[in-house]
């Protein structure tokens, strides 16, 4: 009785443990057929069941295969325009951020360092044409500021003594329109005697001891280099006085910026010590030479100075407002991939949906609703309609190559394995497929659509293929 109790027992044992697997097995087949599992950063990574990506490490997420056989489809499409996807809430993660490629002004700014200096035009210097000791100073510090026609100082000169003396004696006896009158009279002009001072010595019938020397225009003294008492020579300069109401800033341009400056340029300058001040000018003259040790170009520009708020010597940043487009195709420069020789901006037009887009460049500048931040003029691949990634680019260029790499590395060994199937085929023409390479075949669990006759390792993620039965 217990032989055929063990009998009867095994069959029942057997017969459950099939219908068990029997159900288990059309329960996961109607699971796998509702279910399945994907990367939200590799989509072509599919399994039936939960795990990691073995691309990135991720946790493969759940989604319906109700809309699988969509996503496929459109996946085709995408990887033949070289989009690529993301999930909505990686793409949030990452930081990404977009841009509306605009239309309108670029223009380009060249920065430099400028020193603030004396315009030339508005300098002048005092000196005599004739020697002597200087009597008394009126203006005698440096920095202090002078009218046209206020005296400098007074000087007793021996020489311009006697040629009053000799100009006054022509006069009464020879008449003004004398020979001798006229040539004693041209002596004084030209060593800078006024004909007032002249007339006043024919009405006073007496020569004046010393002589005022006055200032030549309105100004500040910059340089003194005589005191009280002190004996002069002819030529020597006593004063120099500036008029700093229009200073001059001279600039150092670089060599490749040399060719964007023109004559009448807007400019603006901002003093070192004083941040957020801007003073407005604009390009006075462009030196025509360039200097060989720094390979800089002189630019000379001219800025009002109310209050003297300038002062010579004074070092500035300038900017030249040097070249302006109008109508142009204008991106954010941070949006732009510089891949060796090629440019590349990333496109959407949907959430999670990026399409890397080759463009060619022009001119890097800044538009007036760019706040400051820097563009770049587009020539060519986008028509002005498209939105471009400004942030998170490099991971999506990343993750495009990636893709790419892993499409090529399937289709060779997809090609691989065709060429080495040919051989047999023709050789057992007619033959049963199922009979040359039997019921078995290899897969790779974590990749199922790597399928082959022969086992090895899965391109993907290098597993060892398995043996599944068909």
């Amino acid at each position: 009785m217990h032989q055929r109790k063990g009998k009867t027992s095994l069959p029942l044992v057997v017969l459950m443990a099939m219908l068990l697997g029997l159900v288990g097995q059309r329960h996961g087949d109607s699971q796998a057929a509702d279910t399945y599992y994907t990367c939200p950063m590799h989509p072509t990574i599919v399994q039936d069941e939960p795990g990691t990506c073995p691309v990135c490490g991720m946790d493969l997420v759940h989604r319906h295969s109700a809309r699988h056989a969509e996503e496929k489809e459109s996946k085709k499409v995408e990887s033949s325009s070289g989009t690529i996807s993301v999930d909505p809430v990686m793409v949030q993660n990452m930081g990404v951020r977009v841009a509306k490629v605009l239309r309108g002004s670029i223009y380009r700014t060249v920065r430099a360092i400028g020193e603030v200096e004396v315009a030339e035009d508005q300098l002048s210097v005092v000196n005599l044409r004739f020697s002597g000791w200087v009597e008394r100073m009126y203006a005698d510090q440096t920095g202090q500021e002078v009218k046209r026609g206020q005296a400098l100082f007074s000087i007793y000169s021996p020489e311009l003594v006697s040629a009053q003396k000799e100009y006054l004696l022509a006069y009464n006896t020879s008449g003004k329109q004398s020979d001798l009158t006229r040539a004693a009279a041209e002596r004084l002009l030209l060593w800078g005697i006024p004909s007032s001072a002249l007339q006043k010595v024919v009405d006073r019938q007496n020569v004046d001891r010393t002589a005022i020397i006055r200032a030549p225009r309105t100004g500040f003294i910059l340089h003194k280099n005589v005191v009280e008492g002190a004996r002069v020579g002819a030529g020597r300069d006593l004063y120099r006085i500036g008029n700093l109401k229009q200073i001059w800033v001279l600039a150092e341009v670089y060599e490749f910026d040399a060719p964007w400056i023109r004559v009448g340029q807007k400019a603006t300058m901002e003093l070192s010590f004083q941040r957020g001040r801007i003073f407005d000018g604009q390009v006075d003259y462009i030196y025509p030479t360039l200097n060989k040790r720094s390979r800089t170009l002189s630019v000379r520009l001219q800025f009002p100075n109310p209050g003297i708020r300038l002062k010579p010597g004074m070092f500035a940043t300038v900017r030249i407002e040097a070249q302006r487009k109008e109508g142009v195709l204008v991106v954010p420069t941070e949006s732009i991939i510089h891949s060796g020789e090629r440019q590349i901006v990333f496109v959407t037009r949907a959430v999670g949906k990026y399409r890397p887009q080759e463009i060619v460049t022009g001119m890097v500048g800044k538009t007036p609703s760019s706040e400051g931040r820097s563009v770049t003029e587009v020539l060519s691949g986008l028509d002005g309609s498209e939105t471009v990634v400004t942030s998170g680019q490099f991971l999506l260029d990343s993750e495009s190559q990636l893709q790419e790499a892993v499409q090529k590395m399937l289709e060779a060994r997809l090609q691989a394995r065709k060429d080495t199937a040919q051989p047999s085929a023709s050789s057992r023409e007619g033959a049963d497929p199922s009979e040359e390479h039997g019921e078995a075949f290899w897969t790779c669990p974590m990749h199922p659509q790597i399928v082959q006759a022969e086992p090895g390792t899965c391109p993907i993620c290098g597993m060892d293929l398995v043996e599944k039965k068909r």
